[in-house]
């Protein structure tokens, strides 16, 4: 990667007891909000998170007891398995998942793949710009860190913040049908925007193209996506929906919500953890391989 030095700023600050890797977050991160694109989509996915909360107000302020009629309705309507809801409760949040993952989450991994990843910087290049030496292994944890909070900015961020509004404002015994909530995203959508974040810096390390990172990224998304249910439907297997990508995403948090939905028509969680933890584990093994062969991050 080329280090492009007009995109920094010489730090004159006096040295601080911080640790190396916190200035390189930092760094990334302004850099990161200032791209146009980035900004917008983060932007948009708060603007998001606020306009379902004042929904859910309006309709709390014409109707106050619209959540038993929502699961009334539902119950005459014997909408009990597939992705219906019909009681507002963590199956809720479940399906708003799918208004950030794929409209926010993956845009802006390509995005950052493209701005902040491929066109960056090498290794130690930076080491000019501070009062101490920056380690691959160093710029590898802030750029990783920096990455992984825009990705949480418009997925995790939010949920929680409907979460927050929606137990505010609930009726008395709503709080323990969407207790485990904040725990089961915050595990889930961490362990998937670390894993997006490790991935797109392992693809681009080898295609040092910010081009060819988003388009391997998309591919690989539409790919898997197509693959998982055709093998599914061929096979009469369920197990082969882990294949798909989007697929391993949802059930992962489904099952840290403890199943609000049916398990049935989903790959088995240890499947569809194990394939997110070998995408993890296989990016960081190659980040480590760049870093140990030839000195540098990418």
């Amino acid at each position: 990667m080329a280090f492009r030095a007009p995109s920094y700023i010489r730090l004159a600050e006096a040295r601080t007891k911080h640790p190396s890797w916190w200035a390189i977050w930092r760094i990334t991160f302004i850099r990161g909000w200032k791209s146009t694109w980035v900004r917008r989509l983060t932007i948009g996915a708060i603007a998001q998170g606020v306009a379902i909360t004042l929904v859910m107000y309006f309709i709390q302020t014409v109707l106050p007891g619209w959540r038993t009629i929502l699961r009334d309705l539902g119950q005459l309507a014997g909408q009990d398995g597939g992705m219906s809801v019909n009681e507002f409760d963590s199956r809720f949040y479940l399906v708003a998942l799918q208004w950030f993952v794929y409209p926010f989450l993956l845009p802006i991994g390509a995005l950052l793949g493209h701005t902040l990843i491929t066109g960056d910087l090498k290794s130690n290049a930076l080491e000019a710009y501070f009062s101490r030496p920056i380690t691959p292994g160093a710029y590898l944890i802030g750029r990783t860190g920096a990455f992984t909070a825009f990705l949480l900015l418009v997925t995790l961020a939010p949920l929680l913040w409907i979460w927050l509004f929606d137990v505010l404002t609930a009726p008395d015994g709503h709080f323990e049908k969407v207790a485990m909530v904040p725990l089961g995203m915050s595990a889930a959508m961490g362990l998937l925007a670390l894993t997006v974040a490790l991935f797109v810096q392992a693809v681009s390390s080898f295609t040092r193209n910010g081009t060819k990172t988003a388009l391997f990224l998309v591919t690989f998304i539409v790919l898997s996506g197509s693959l998982g249910p055709i093998f599914s439907k061929i096979t009469g297997e369920v197990s082969y929906l882990a294949i798909a990508f989007y697929q391993d995403i949802f059930t992962l948090a489904n099952g840290l919500l403890d199943w609000p939905f049916d398990a049935d028509e989903s790959p088995p969680f240890q499947l569809a953890l194990g394939v997110i933890l070998a995408i993890l584990l296989s990016s960081l093994s190659a980040l480590i391989f760049q870093i140990r062969t030839k000195g540098r991050v990418g």
